[in-house]
């Protein structure tokens, strides 16, 4: 297959849809989940925090790797001091050493299996080939890509592979986008044929009403948060901002100065030590909060556009230290900030109407593009809409990806652990074969100590009946 055609012929339909997700139950309450757990991890451990942080990296093989280190590592430790163990020294010392051999075959033989099945899965989900819910071929992954590119191009230098992977995954995109407005469809490639098949109608439908139920839910979301964390959390800013004018403005001056650098990778650095040093100083926690805010902004881009975002979220903080530094009393702040907050669910409030409204427009077959001219009339007159800023092909698009990437970890996880279960037939006789030539090897007298003694135990069971008796019984 040649990579040009990838633009323009691997453009399919792919949705994972939702028809055997469980109704989940709805727990609501006044704060915000997001919220508790953030404000959870600020008093947290290092330590915790930083496995948190592994987690986000590991997967299956990974899993396979830590617990068979923790197999090899500690479960010999039990064994060779095992207070209970009624054997001999050498007999424990012998078997403790079965651990770590078993682990080092169970990573060779499981990730040696899984990996390369992960990898036929991937392959074959980015050439169709594996049913719908689990076609790639409207958005290959960059790995997949950079095969088909050096393959066309071996003469290809890093950089060129890389800029020419991002006009194929460019123009992917754009054939995705115009299929959804102008087809009010998704086409995709089925096990390599030449012509595109449409997604079905009912999964297309079902698609779209799941990426408008995100919207509403993101909303529903935003407004529980907004009601309950974000209004405590407004007033201890603002209230703030009015018992510490001067300070808080030298702050502010303080960050505009960062941000005159223009480069967004030394504006966060700057930041990051700004941050450490307020830190050490014990300098108060409302600022240090709001530098953080500001970091967040600029760690989502390496764009230097980045910083015009940073630049007006101060400019917005230094008009409201003006008004709150001009009130004479917290109630003033309070009144102020309370009906800052209601107007803004008033707004969230009109939001949900107009998208139960799409979602009742997409339950009577209208089409992506209808529901994008009834987008662009609303947000002529929806402040909210405005800041949000909605393309809703592109959502559905996003919405496709998701639900693909959520079906194939699902069949790799199922199929993981077939392929696990299979590796056990040749793991456990692999084991039983290497381990006593690998102690004979590195440990004979060891090993030669076990055997004698092994052999000592059956022929005094062979002419003792007693002792054959009480083994029986035992």
């Amino acid at each position: 297959m040649k990579v040009e055609s990838v633009n323009f012929n691997l453009q399919n339909a792919q949705s994972a849809h939702n028809t055997h997700k469980l109704a989940a139950p709805n727990f609501t309450s006044k704060y915000h989940t997001e919220d508790i757990y953030n404000e959870l991890m600020h008093y947290m451990p290092k330590s915790v925090k930083f496995m948190l942080k592994v987690k986000q990296w590991v997967g299956e093989v990974q899993n396979i790797v830590i617990n068979s280190i923790g197999t090899g590592l500690i479960a010999p430790i039990f064994i060779k001091y095992n207070p209970l163990s009624k054997t001999d020294e050498d007999t424990r010392t012998y078997s403790a050493w079965r651990q770590p051999v078993s682990a080092v075959l169970a990573i060779l033989t499981q990730v040696g299996a899984t990996i390369p099945f992960n990898n036929k899965v991937k392959n074959m989900a980015n050439q169709g080939k594996l049913g719908q819910d689990y076609n790639m071929t409207p958005f290959m992954d960059d790995k997949y890509l950079k095969k088909l590119i050096k393959k066309q191009h071996p003469d290809y230098t890093k950089a060129q592979v890389e800029e020419r992977l991002n006009i194929v995954k460019k123009d992917q995109r754009e054939e995705l986008l115009k299929d959804l407005k102008t087809k009010n469809t998704v086409m995709f490639i089925e096990d390599g044929k030449p012509n595109k098949v449409p997604m079905t109608r009912e999964r297309f439908k079902e698609t779209l009403l799941s990426t408008i139920e995100d919207l509403i839910k993101e909303e529903n979301d935003e407004k529980l948060k907004t009601d309950g964390t974000k209004r405590k959390l407004r007033t201890q800013r603002s209230e703030y901002y009015r018992t510490h004018v001067d300070k808080a403005n030298a702050h502010l001056d303080a960050l505009e100065e960062i941000f005159k650098s223009g480069d967004i990778i030394q504006v966060r650095k700057d930041l990051i030590s700004k941050i450490g040093e307020m830190k050490s100083n014990h300098e108060d926690k409302e600022l240090i909060k709001f530098t953080q805010e500001i970091f967040s902004i600029g760690n989502k881009s390496d764009d230097n556009k980045t910083i015009n975002s940073m630049k007006d979220k101060v400019k917005r903080a230094k008009s409201y230290v003006h008004d709150y530094g001009l009130m004479t009393s917290k109630e003033q702040v309070i009144e102020r900030v309370n009906r800052s907050i209601d107007g803004r669910i008033t707004d969230i409030d009109l939001t949900l109407k107009f998208f139960d409204k799409v979602k009742k427009a997409i339950q009577d077959n209208k089409t992506v593009h209808e529901v994008e001219d009834m987008f662009d009339k609303e947000v002529k007159q929806n402040k909210r809409l405005q800041e949000k800023s909605i393309k809703f092909a592109e959502k559905v698009a996003d919405q496709l990806k998701k639900q693909t990437k959520a079906c194939l970890d699902g069949y790799k996880q199922v199929g993981g652990i077939f392929v696990s279960l299979v590796t056990l037939f040749i793991s456990c006789p692999l084991l039983n074969w290497v381990y006593p030539r690998f102690m004979a090897a590195v440990f004979p007298n060891l090993s030669n100590g076990k055997h004698t003694k092994d052999t000592t135990n059956l022929i005094e069971r062979a002419s003792n009946p007693e002792l054959k008796k009480a083994e029986v019984k035992s």
